[in-house]
């Protein structure tokens, strides 16, 4: 084998195709100052480590919800490998204003996956 085709072999790896059809369980809650915040609704953009421009953009949302603990958070099951971007826009009622924030997200394993999405004023 030449050292070309050995390059073009092993140098173009293709990224796994993030979306849902896996067994990835990602559980995403959003604190701001430290604080759970539970007025809130996360989106998730698939195949992307960038905002899209508009909500409408996004591949998924899902409000926010109290567990057992008293935490608020969601659970996106059946996601793949793959890049993702994260996005969570809500209400901080200890200051009265909105809120927002996003992480770009890469899930490596497909398994149980817990992220804090950082939120600030908007």
């Amino acid at each position: 084998m030449s050292v070309i085709s050995l390059l073009s072999v092993n140098g173009c790896k293709k990224k796994p195709a993030a979306g849902l059809g896996g067994s990835a369980n990602l559980k995403i809650s959003a604190k701001h100052h430290g604080a759970n915040i539970d007025s809130c609704t996360i989106y998730i953009k698939f195949n992307s480590s960038e905002a899209p421009d508009n909500l409408s953009d996004y591949d998924l949302s899902q409000h926010l919800a109290l567990d057992a603990n008293g935490y608020s958070n969601t659970i996106f099951s059946g996601l793949k490998k793959g890049d993702y971007y994260i996005f969570a826009y809500g209400w901080d009622p200890a200051i009265s204003a909105n809120i927002k924030g996003g992480i770009p997200y890469t899930i490596k394993q497909e398994t149980d996956i817990e992220t804090i999405i950082p939120v600030t004023e908007e």
